[in-house]
């Protein structure tokens, strides 16, 4: 025998599990195309829509109505008079649903539920009142004309309607108009075709005689382009023929001017050849010639510097040196006066060699040119210190060396003209 204990665990498992039951027998989930419009207890004064999500439906506080989302098919059959009093039969179709907002599934929920039968017939209801009342204000030659004009009104007038109901209308279409008896629109049709098939063939005689038109105006548009181009193509040829013409006369004129042009174009060419060249002796000859010539010349100023230089050195030298001697000779000149002519002339001729050697000295290097009157200051300046030594020699002395010299070359002249007997005595 089981425990109390145990048979109260029992029991309350099998609570659990009655409510877990309970629970899920309240629960709604809406399939694909419906809806469940949940009313009572926290769902508001005209419900909650669900729609593609679940909920739980407390008992008894709380009611879940389902609504209808498909689509459903109202066939209409109906007759009625036209305006214009024919009896006129109408079959045609409208294809509602309840709308998808929660605004008219809140309008359709308590009216028509899940009832599909009901919404049916209110269609098939409204739409014939519709129909009927829309086909008496128009004439049945209309409607046969230009049915998509019914259409439409009845479509537009009761779009309001079905819509104030939750409703939605997604097409309309009218299938067929007849007459009751059938002969009225044969008639309508007939006359209908025969005033098309007039108007057909009065279109395609207005559009032969508009064709003809067009061909003949064409055909004229052409004639006169062709006049418009055979004047033309006659003043192109006149104008080609004037041209050729010009160019024929001028031709030799643009001849000439082009050698010209030519000739002074060869010329500029040859003046920049030449003076490229002129640019290139000027570069390679004429200013290195001058720059030799002129480094020639600072050179030769250089060395004629130097040897006027060295002469007048060499001259001052030998005036001192003559005035040395001079002043020797001086104390020689006792002893010389006591020396007859021959005796002095033999002293001084010993030392003129000296005295000649010393006056050249400033000759020996110098290259002697002769300027102006024939003879170079150089070898004018040694002559004048030679003779100015023996001048010197005159004064000091009172021998004249000179004269010495041009009496013994008289003297020895005479020798040689006389016999050899006749020898002068000494004197």
């Amino acid at each position: 025998m089981l425990s109390p204990i145990v048979v109260a665990i029992i029991v309350v498992l099998i609570l659990i599990v009655l409510v877990v039951l309970l629970l899920l027998s309240r629960y709604r989930v809406p399939g694909a195309e419906e809806a469940f419009i949940v009313t009572g207890t926290g769902k508001g004064h005209q419900g909650k829509v669900y729609r593609g999500t679940g909920t739980f439906v407390l008992p008894v506080v709380q009611r879940a109505t389902r609504v209808q989302l498909s689509s459903i098919k109202a066939d209409l059959d109906t007759s009625t008079p036209a305006n214009d009093g024919i009896e006129l039969k109408v079959r045609g179709v409208a294809v509602v649903k309840v709308g998808d907002t929660p605004e008219a599934i809140l309008k359709a929920g308590p009216r028509f539920g899940d009832d599909l039968n009901r919404v049916k017939a209110l269609v098939t209801e409204q739409l014939s009142g519709e129909l009927r009342s829309i086909v008496g204000t128009m004439t049945a030659k209309s409607i046969l004309v230009d049915r998509q004009a019914l259409v439409d009104q009845v479509a537009q007038s009761i779009k309001e309607i079905l819509g104030n109901q939750g409703l939605l209308l997604d097409s309309f279409s009218i299938n067929d108009v007849q007459d009751s008896d059938g002969q009225y629109f044969s008639d309508l049709a007939a006359k209908e075709r025969s005033d098309q098939a007039a108007i057909a063939a009065q279109s395609r005689a207005e559009a032969h005689r508009v064709a003809e038109q067009s061909r003949i105006a064409n055909e004229q548009a052409i004639i006169e382009q062709q006049r418009e181009l055979d004047i033309e193509r006659e003043a192109a040829r006149q104008a080609t023929d004037r041209a050729a013409a010009e160019a024929d006369a001028v031709r030799p004129l643009v001849e000439a001017e082009r050698r010209r042009i030519q000739v002074e174009k060869d010329n500029e060419v040859a003046e920049q050849a030449a003076r490229l060249r002129d640019t290139e002796l000027d570069a390679e000859v004429r200013r290195p010639a001058e720059a030799e010539l002129y480094a020639a010349q600072q050179r030769a100023e250089a060395r004629k510097a130097e040897i006027v230089a060295e002469a007048a050195a060499r001259a001052e030298g030998i005036r001192i040196t003559g005035e040395a001697e001079a002043q020797a000779l001086e104390k020689r000149a006792a002893a010389l006066g006591m020396l007859d002519s021959v005796g002095q002339l033999e002293l001084v001729l010993g030392q003129l060699p000296s005295i000649v050697t010393a006056a050249a000295e400033p000759l020996k290097d110098a290259n002697i040119t002769l300027v102006g009157d024939g003879v170079d200051p150089l070898t004018r300046s040694a002559g004048a210190g030679l003779a100015s030594s023996l001048e010197l020699i005159r004064g000091t002395t009172g021998i004249d060396v000179a004269g010495l010299l041009s009496k013994l070359g008289a003297d020895k002249t005479d020798k040689d003209a006389a016999p050899s007997g006749d020898l002068p005595a000494r004197q």
